[in-house]
């Protein structure tokens, strides 16, 4: 089959996918030849990184009792005077009491500006050294506590998403969560809530019951429909939950009490109605020691755990399938399900290997997750989805940050082995599925959620042309399974089908006729995020180097209309992309990639439904400054100087400019202006101003700055190797390494006496 077929098709079985309208028009004619697909855009030398965290729309934000100036400075002060003071020949020295960096996060975390945030990110990695204890859980609370008194919902649900990848490497516990949520809950955030529950369950931590009575008091709080309620019933349905009567008759309290008395009656039934069959039939106190096993497991361990059991069951506590999964609930290791196995007597089916495979992929070990997946076909075990669908995921999430495309290839083979395994049935059949924890339930074969996946990474394949006769087959499967449309496969199928148009013009209209077919979900933010990207950077003819800027905004203008909130994400990553394309663009090209940013701009400025956030401000006087236009990224970077909404990245930004621009009169006035405010600059702020001397011809000044004021009272900013790299790059052009060297030598013996003896070429310490 020719790709223009094959493509054509793909168009037909996307719009056709929801009966009764399958005799709507293709996307696309039949086309003949190859497609092309986007070139690889050029990298920047220097990257100053969008936040990928998930970025929530602007909320009306109560006023918290912030920290007072005064008291932000006295902490500011103590905490940099004990970081300069920490040595490592003395590592039994310790500066301060555990108690008083505890109080050092606090007031950081209340203010929470990013330079306080960043500070916070260096105080957890020098806590040992600091007080002579290790960063513990209880060390995170103390800094959501502090991120609540400041009370940005954004920073909060960040920083829970990171705990993990911040020193210690500690996963949110479930109190750490309800911390944020019960804040979430007093502020009438729902929505927030809405995407915190998944965030959780991703982490490794799935909600219960108390997590959603703090979802519906949220709700209450926000003002929420009858149909807002049946909507989070809906979500709640996905997890595990027990049927509460407490929590029934809250939601009849809570209508009742706005003499809403048909919808409380309303809402209590529909709660009944879906519930009542998961009502905990055993000890009434089954739900108080299941989450004290929980609370054990994360605080403790597992062996600990299996001791507290072994307690309970003395108490009454019978173990069950339940135990295992709550035991299981942080485990990546086969060993640890072998010790509960054996510990408890306890047989583990599918889904207990289920979570050892999710939570081996969540901690980024794809191999464990394969070995462990091995080892579970040697138990004999059915296979079904819950198994391979973490695996799937996981080859996929790799694969579309890959250089091939072989991650997904390994993907679609573990989707056929379940294919075969469950093939289709009667569409007026019941579904089969299987029970999952007793209390949720999810088909054991291929279902919305793979071909979801799947379709995702087709969408983000090195090569899509290969994969347009696959998407076909999916599709096909799809509809013999009676699997709906859901808005990722949606999104999906909308990329694949940009990617393989032939023009703009082109790409827009399967965009349209895709997404506005009806029967079909909505897109969510993510999904025209990525479609905003694709278009992006979609290239054709002689304006390859011009993304389309006009149809970019198009479908921002779509965005908009559908109700959702256009973020800073929609206009940093076009921006993105405009600096990356500078590098090659032929000269002729320049003027209008300049253009092309001005006009972004001016969309920006006449947005009045988007704040923008410190990562786009910089990613706009970044652009400038790689465009060309100097004077509008010197016009940004006042703006956030005198807002006093910058950071690191802004301060390197604008220095890389007054470089490129021989501006050397307005990097002084940057470099005063930011000692007037007692900013500490990093080490990649020095290096930054550094090289702004060199390019200007003040080379004399820039080894003196690195000689003598480079790391004084910062020790964790002194001259390294990189910084005798970059002076020596610029040294010899204009033959004065030695010189350099000679300085470096007298000025900083220490760091001379690390240095190699040959750096790139030059004879740092002849033999």
């Amino acid at each position: 089959m020719s790709f223009g077929r094959a493509a054509s098709q793909l168009e037909r079985l996307a719009i056709a996918f929801h009966r009764p309208s399958f005799l709507k028009p293709s996307l696309f004619s039949s086309r003949n030849g190859s497609f092309p697909f986007p070139a690889i855009s050029p990298k920047c030398s220097r990257k100053f990184s969008v936040s990928p965290l998930v970025t929530l729309p602007d909320l009306p934000v109560q006023a918290q009792r912030r920290v007072s100036q005064q008291k932000l400075a006295s902490v500011l002060a103590q905490i940099h005077d004990a970081l300069d003071s920490l040595d490592e020949s003395l590592p039994e020295r310790h500066p301060l009491t555990e108690d008083q960096v505890l109080r050092v996060l606090d007031v950081l975390a209340s203010s929470a500006r990013p330079r306080d945030l960043a500070l916070i990110e260096k105080v957890l990695e020098n806590f040992t050294s600091l007080c002579g204890v290790p960063v513990v859980a209880e060390v995170h609370s103390h800094i959501i506590r502090g991120l609540v008194k400041q009370g940005n919902p954004q920073t909060l649900l960040n920083w829970l998403i990171q705990m993990h990848q911040k020193p210690g490497n500690i996963q949110p516990y479930l109190q750490h969560w309800h911390v944020f949520l019960e804040y979430c809950a007093d502020m009438g955030h729902a929505r927030i809530i809405r995407t915190a529950l998944s965030k959780m369950a991703h982490s490794g931590c799935p909600p219960n019951n108390r997590t959603f009575k703090i979802f519906f008091r949220a709700m209450f709080n926000s003002g929420a429909s009858v149909k807002d309620f049946y909507g989070a019933f809906d979500t709640i349905e996905k997890y595990t939950f027990w049927y509460d009567e407490d929590v029934a008759n809250m939601l009849y309290d809570g209508f009742a009490k706005l003499n809403q008395t048909r919808q409380a009656n309303e809402v209590k039934e529909e709660f009944n109605r879906r519930f009542l069959k998961r009502v905990i039939k055993e000890s009434p106190r089954l739900a108080e020691w299941e989450e004290s096993l929980a609370l054990e497991v994360e605080r403790h361990g597992m062996v600990e755990a299996v001791k507290l059991c072994r307690s309970l069951q003395q108490d009454g506590y019978k173990v069950h399938h339940r135990t295992l999964s709550i035991l299981l609930r942080r485990s990546h290791d086969i060993s640890d399900l072998k010790y509960a196995e054996e510990a408890l007597d306890l047989k583990p089916s599918a889904f207990h290997w289920s979570i050892i495979i999710a939570n081996a992929t969540r901690a980024g070990n794809l191999s464990a997750a394969l070995s462990s997946y091995r080892q579970f076909q040697a138990t004999g075990l059915p296979l079904t989805a819950p198994i391979l669908q973490p695996l799937i995921s996981g080859l996929c999430s790799t694969a579309t940050s890959s250089s091939s495309d072989d991650l997904l290839d390994q993907a679609l083979k573990l989707y056929h082995e379940l294919e075969r395994i469950f093939p289709p049935v009667d569409p007026n059949a019941l579904p089969r599925r299987e029970n999952l924890d007793f209390m949720r339930e999810r088909s054991v074969g291929p279902d919305a959620y793979m071909y979801g996946t799947l379709l995702r990474a087709m969408g983000s394949a090195v090569d899509v042309q290969k994969y347009s006769g696959v998407a076909i087959s999916l599709l096909s499967a799809m509809e013999a399974r009676a699997v709906p449309h859901t808005s990722v496969i949606l999104t999906s199928l909308i990329v694949i089908a940009m990617r393989c148009s032939t023009s703009v013009d082109e790409a827009l209209e399967a965009y349209r006729r895709l997404a506005k077919q009806g029967n079909v979900p909505r897109i969510t933010a993510w999904g025209y995020q990525w479609i905003l990207d694709t278009l992006s950077k979609l290239t054709f003819g002689e304006d390859r180097f011009l993304p389309p800027i006009w149809h970019y905004f198009e479908i921002v203008k779509d965005m908009r209309l559908s109700g959702l909130a256009v973020t800073s994400t929609i206009y940093a990553q076009l921006l993105k992309h405009l600096a990356q394309l500078v590098p090659d663009a032929p000269e002729v090209m320049k003027d209008r990639l300049a253009a092309c940013v001005r006009r972004v701009h001016d969309h920006l400025t006449l947005d009045p439904t988007i704040t923008p956030n410190i990562s786009l401000w910089n990613q706009l006087m970044d652009t400038y400054q790689r465009v060309g236009l100097f004077a509008e990224a010197y016009r940004v970077w006042e703006m956030l100087l005198v807002s006093e909404n910058f950071d690191h990245a802004s301060v390197s930004i604008i220095l890389d400019a007054c470089g490129f621009a021989n501006a050397w009169p307005l990097a002084q006035k940057v470099y005063t202006r930011l000692s007037e405010r007692s900013f500490p600059l990093n080490q990649g702020n020095w290096h930054s101003y550094v090289e702004c001397m060199c390019r200007v011809g003040r080379l004399n000044d820039a080894v003196k700055t690195v000689c003598l004021q480079m790391g004084q009272g910062q020790k964790d900013v002194a001259p390294n190797l990189d910084t005798i790299q970059l002076l020596l790059a610029f040294a010899t052009r204009a033959n004065q390494q030695d010189e350099v060297l000679s300085r470096i030598q007298r000025y900083l013996p220490d760091l001379w006496q690390t240095l190699p003896s040959n750096l790139e070429g030059i004879i740092i310490k002849p033999n």
